[in-house]
């Protein structure tokens, strides 16, 4: 399994790698801390999963441009999407809210969106350890379910 983690904080991105390599023995990740390199990576790469971040970099760090895209996870969806490019996701965030709009807003309009791919919305705190519960059965239950589809 191959999964793709988006994500713009060091610490953040490393305690999500960590904790996905461990809940999924054998799994590929690699990492990507803005849009661009996160669509172009969906483009070359088969990703099983991907984890967003919702606000992330246009482009990464040591590029000019430090503009931070509001909803930029959602905007990597969108855009794998209108090239035909699914691929199942969970978006991790520390922000109780998209924008001007609630998580349980967000997350239906998400599931209406992409009923195939979008597995749920996890929230990120970095005191509590709760976000891995929810994010280690939405992998576990895609490893699974890997597995069976073979």
């Amino acid at each position: 399994m191959k999964i793709l983690v988006v994500e713009d904080d060091q610490l953040k991105l490393k305690d999500i790698q960590r904790f996905v390599e461990k809940v999924c023995e054998g799994v590929h990740v690699d990492s990507a801390e803005s849009y661009a390199t996160a669509v172009s990576m969906c483009y070359s790469v088969i990703y099983d999963f991907v984890v967003l971040d919702m606000n992330i970099p246009r482009y990464d760090r040591i590029d000019n441009d430090k503009s931070i895209i509001d909803n930029g996870g959602e905007m990597i969806v969108r855009e794998l999407v209108s090239e035909d490019i699914f691929i199942k996701f969970a978006f991790l965030s520390g922000y109780e809210t998209v924008g001007d709009e609630s998580i349980v807003s967000f997350d239906k309009r998400m599931k209406q969106y992409c009923p195939e791919t979008y597995r749920g919305f996890v929230f990120f705190e970095v005191n509590d350890d709760s976000w891995k519960q929810k994010l280690g059965k939405i992998l576990r239950e895609e490893l699974y379910a890997e597995h069976i589809d073979r």
